[in-house]
């Protein structure tokens, strides 16, 4: 294997690793009620 394809597998890895947990994270984030308030909180600064 070239350098290069090691090099990408490696960028690619992490990229998927990131967007699994970015997945995780905001289903808990909207699942623990904290998005609707911070909805209304948004909706009441205008």
């Amino acid at each position: 294997m070239s350098t290069l394809i090691i090099f990408a597998s490696i960028i690619a890895t992490l990229f998927l690793i990131w967007a699994v947990w970015f997945i995780i994270s905001m289903t808990l984030y909207i699942r623990s009620g904290q998005y609707d308030t911070d909805k209304r909180l948004r909706e009441i600064c205008k």
